[in-house]
């Protein structure tokens, strides 16, 4: 590439080497209404072109609770576990914790498990993708109560630091329930933001997820 200083034309940025890039239409920058093949042959071709920025996040301020839960800090249990695949947990115990199947393994156990934690003294939940990119932490109450696309308030999540509140479902004749959700129930399915379902169910509620995040898991702390 090219980005001289006295040269209000740079700088130039390309695809592959500038003079192989110039001849062939694969110059993706350059400025001061500079023309020439390097604009004739990309530019009326391709619709223009653009130049965009991205924001970036503290990965670590942002994965934080998580990676602390995924390491056994700060109080958290590995309690449950679901796999990269293209269903949600087993369970059908709407997370009461009588459910016990597989093998207790790690926070990245390609099979699922859960471990028996009704007979716990616990507060709070953490749910999680197991990549740790998406997590909320609710409270035992926030959770464990019957409602259908009610409020239910959520203390901080991977979107935001405040608590706030996603309207979530937990029904009494409905074994894929509770679903625990980043925001609204109705939004979240649509964009891979569900964090928790039961009963093995499918659809886009899990494919959206598990297959792209590594799976999810379910933290208790005291």
């Amino acid at each position: 590439w090219y980005r001289r200083t006295n040269n209000k034309e740079d700088p130039w940025i390309t695809l592959r080497d500038h003079s192989t890039s110039v001849p062939v239409g694969e110059v993706l920058y350059g400025e001061n209404k500079f023309g020439n093949v390097h604009a004739g042959n990309v530019l009326p071709a391709y619709n223009g072109a653009n130049v965009y920025v991205r924001l970036s996040a503290d990965a670590n301020a942002v994965q934080g609770p998580c990676r602390e839960a995924a390491a056994g800090k700060a109080g958290w249990k590995l309690v449950r576990r679901v796999g990269p695949g293209y269903k949600w947990h087993p369970a059908t115990d709407q997370l009461l914790g009588t459910d016990e199947y597989g093998t207790p393994a790690g926070p990245q156990a390609a099979e699922a498990f859960s471990v028996k934690f009704d007979d716990q003294d616990f507060k709070e939940f953490m749910f999680t993708t197991g990549d740790c990119s998406k997590w909320l932490i609710a409270t035992k109450e926030s959770v464990l109560d019957w409602y259908s696309n009610a409020n239910r308030q959520i203390e901080s999540s991977s979107i935001s630091g405040k608590p706030y509140t996603a309207r979530w479902y937990r029904r009494t004749n409905n074994k894929e329930d509770p679903w625990i959700t980043l925001r609204d129930h109705s939004t979240s399915v649509r964009v891979g933001e569900v964090l928790y379902g039961e009963n093995n169910f499918g659809n886009i509620h899990a494919s959206y997820v598990l297959p792209a995040y590594n799976g999810a898991n379910v933290y208790i702390r005291s």
